[in-house]
């Protein structure tokens, strides 16, 4: 067994930090991800808070590092099946799923999805855009190659088309192609699986997913970014239209006794970043409106922000409406109380953006045999004297698994989890 190897669980910018920064100190990883692309939320972002430059150019740089790293192996489209063993010896079976095109000969000449009768909705894009059941993963595939999304395709539904098989020019398409499973051999593990986002639907009095131009902040930042389903510009969801009102609300779903008690950490600056894009864009053509609970707009670069969008002529009012109610034309009018003023204020928007909470993802607690506290994050073995630490030696926390973080928090945090781990292995190693 190599004693200096370390299996990195989920390839978002928190997990490929750590294999970078793992790999620089002399460490064998293993990087894998469930999803076949690397980079996770991050990725999908338009720019990033507090440099706001790209986020697609942030996530390449620690894309093109790991892979260029010869000490870093990527497993993508790849779960954990099973943990054993303890720290210093842990044995992981992982399954890599079975993506049905041969990546050897995958040319990525598109033939294949040229042909696919059926239509998928992209995730964040509104119903905006879509893929086919036979696509190439953007961004950042890893493979950069073809794959079939079996809960889509029509053949694994009951075998009635074959067209991709038939198109593929150079025989691809493997629709009996089975899962490869193996098992790692690894020192330690570090889990950087990321968040989710709190199921806004929750929050009934907001209509997500009832009245079209009420979005996520994920979505709306899909909105702004050049690869989204727009093009970069911000629109109604209903009719592609340049909006005239734009109201953003706080805490949707976060510091609340119903949903998560905990504050979401990126919501207040996040909201402070979209409505700096919606200016960027619109000037003040655009009426703009921050509805919040308090407005935390910590760090020096944070107050900055804070300061900029206030001067911009952006109406933050001290507040959250009871109820959004759509009009026949489509607009939203929504009634809230402003404690700054003590007035009860009636806005009508075209747009209505949530800022939501942020859930950690705890789907392995059971096989790596880990403790949620009562907010469902996992524990550490201390919260301030090892934070990267869990409660179970050899397994440690990096990222928005440990607690809401903004990227460069999440980024901080790896590094910490990778030194962490380098100092466990090199003295695991004199210890034998």
């Amino acid at each position: 067994m190599n004693k200096h190897s370390v299996l990195v669980i989920g390839g978002g910018v928190a997990g490929l930090q750590a294999a970078i920064d793992l790999a620089s100190m002399g460490v064998t990883v293993y990087l894998i991800e469930k999803e076949p692309r690397l980079g996770g939320y991050t990725s999908l972002l338009h720019q990033v808070f507090p440099t706001l430059e790209s986020a697609e150019e942030l996530t390449k740089q620690l894309l093109q590092s790991s892979l260029n790293n010869p000490d870093i192996r990527v497993l993508s489209y790849a779960e954990i099946e099973s943990v054993a063993g303890s720290m210093g010896n842990f044995r992981v079976s992982t399954s890599k799923g079975a993506r049905h095109v041969n990546e050897a000969k995958c040319t990525n000449c598109g033939e294949c999805e040229k042909v696919c009768p059926v239509d998928v909705p992209k995730k964040f894009e509104m119903r905006l855009a879509t893929r086919k059941a036979i696509y190439l993963p953007k961004p950042f595939a890893v493979p950069d190659k073809y794959l079939i999304d079996k809960e889509a395709c029509l053949y694994f539904k009951d075998k009635s088309c074959h067209a991709c098989q038939d198109a593929c020019p150079e025989g691809a398409v493997l629709y009996d192609q089975e899962p490869l499973r193996e098992e790692l051999p690894v020192s330690a593990i570090i889990l950087a699986t990321g968040f989710c986002q709190y199921d806004t639907e929750q929050v009934g009095q907001y209509k997500y997913g009832v009245y079209p131009n009420v979005i996520t902040g994920m979505e709306y930042e899909r909105l702004c970014s050049l690869t989204g389903p727009s093009g970069g510009k911000i629109v109604r969801i209903d009719n592609k239209e340049r909006p005239k009102s734009v109201a953003f609300i706080l805490c949707a779903g976060s510091r609340d006794e119903k949903h998560l008690r905990y504050c979401c950490n990126i919501g207040c600056l996040n909201a402070l970043k979209h409505t700096y894009y919606l200016r960027q864009q619109y000037g003040e053509e655009v009426d703009t409106y921050i509805c919040y609970t308090d407005m935390r707009a910590v760090t020096k670069q944070g107050e900055q922000l804070y300061q900029k969008v206030r001067a911009s002529g952006v109406e933050f009012i001290h507040g959250q409406p009871s109820e959004v109610r759509q009009t026949p034309n489509g607009l939203l009018t929504l009634d809230v109380y402003d404690l700054a003023t003590s007035k009860l204020l009636s806005i009508t928007a075209d747009l209505v953006v949530l800022e939501t909470g942020l859930r950690p993802q705890v789907n392995l607690k059971e096989k790596l045999q880990l403790t949620l506290g009562e907010d469902c994050f996992f524990v550490e073995k201390h919260p301030q004297l090892a934070p990267n630490e869990t409660t179970r030696d050899g397994i440690f926390l990096a990222g928005a698994v440990q607690q809401p973080m903004h990227v460069y928090e999440a980024l901080m945090s790896a590094s910490a989890a990778a030194m962490k781990v380098s100092s466990f292995v090199r003295s695991s190693s004199v210890s034998q």
